[in-house]
C-alpha cells in the first residue's frame, strides 16, 4: 500500500471545503481520536487500528493532525504514521519514510459558490444533507453526509467520520476533546526534513505509476473514475 500512497493523494487531492479562514466555530482544540476500521481489498481480509491528534488555533487557520495505524492483511501487520499541517491555505504533508514534506497550496476558485462558503454551506454547496444529531462525548453533534462518507461535527469540528474506502470500513471516534485551550507554537512545529512541491510530487508520482502492477494500475483508474462521477454529481 505504500507505493501507491502518494499516488492516492495526488488523486483525491488536497482541497478544503472550509476554505474561509475561520473552518471551525472554536477558536482552538486538541482531540484525540480511535480509528478502528475492517474489510475486504481485492478480497483479501484487512484490518486497521490506530489514533490521530487533531490540534489547530485561529479557528482553523492553522492545524496539524498526526495519524498512526496498523494494518493487519492476513496476519501481515504494517505500521503507517503521517504528519499533514495546514498553514494559512498551504497543506504540508510529511513523508517520515522518504524523510521528505510535500507542500501544495489549496486551490481557490473565487467562481466555484462551495469554496466562497463555510460550514454547513460548503456542505449544502456540495450536496452533502443533514441526516441527523448523535451526542460524542457529551457534545451535540449534527450528523451529515456526503459522497458515502459520514461526519458528525461539533460547530463544524469533526468529532467522529465514517468512510468506506475500496471495501474499507473506517471508523474515527474522539477519544478526548479539549476547546478553546491553549496552544503552543511548538505544536505546530514538522520535522527538518527538505520540502518538494505539487510539480516534484506528480513527477514521481508517474515513475510510481511505470512500476505498478496491472492491479494496482486498474485499481487507481477505478478510483479516477469514481472521483469524476461524484464530481459530476456535485455540479
Amino acid at each position: 500500500m505504500k507505493k501507491i500512497s502518494l499516488l492516492i493523494l495526488l488523486v483525491f487531492g488536497l482541497v478544503s471545503l472550509f476554505a474561509d479562514m475561520k473552518r471551525y466555530e472554536v477558536k482552538s482544540a486538541q482531540i484525540e481520536y480511535i480509528v478502528s476500521g475492517s474489510g475486504n481489498i481485492m478480497g483479501i481480509p484487512t484490518k486497521i487500528d490506530g489514533i490521530s491528534y487533531l490540534i489547530f488555533k485561529d479557528y482553523g487557520n492553522i492545524e496539524i493532525t498526526h495519524d498512526k495505524f496498523t494494518q493487519d492483511i492476513m496476519g501481515e501487520k504494517e505500521i503507517t504514521e503521517d504528519i499533514t499541517k495546514l498553514d494559512s491555505g498551504i497543506v504540508y504533508s510529511v513523508n517520515l519514510e522518504d524523510k521528505v514534506i510535500y507542500k501544495q497550496k489549496i486551490p481557490l476558485d473565487s467562481n466555484d459558490p462551495a469554496l466562497s462558503l463555510k460550514g454547513k454551506k460548503s456542505l449544502q454547496a456540495l450536496g452533502g444533507k443533514k441526516i441527523g444529531n448523535e451526542k460524542i462525548l457529551n457534545y451535540n453533534c449534527e450528523i451529515w453526509e456526503l459522497s458515502g462518507i459520514k461526519m458528525w461535527m461539533y460547530k463544524s469540528v469533526p468529532l467522529k467520520t465514517e468512510t468506506n474506502t475500496m471495501g474499507i470500513i473506517q471508523t474515527q471516534t474522539a477519544k478526548k476533546v479539549e476547546f478553546n485551550s491553549s496552544v503552543s507554537d511548538d505544536m505546530f512545529k514538522l520535522p527538518n526534513y527538505p520540502i518538494k512541491t505539487r510539480e516534484d510530487m506528480m513527477g514521481e508520482a508517474m515513475k510510481q505509476m511505470e512500476n505498478m502492477s496491472p492491479e494496482q494500475k486498474k485499481m487507481i483508474q477505478d478510483m479516477m473514475k469514481n472521483m469524476g462521477g461524484m464530481n459530476g454529481r456535485q455540479k
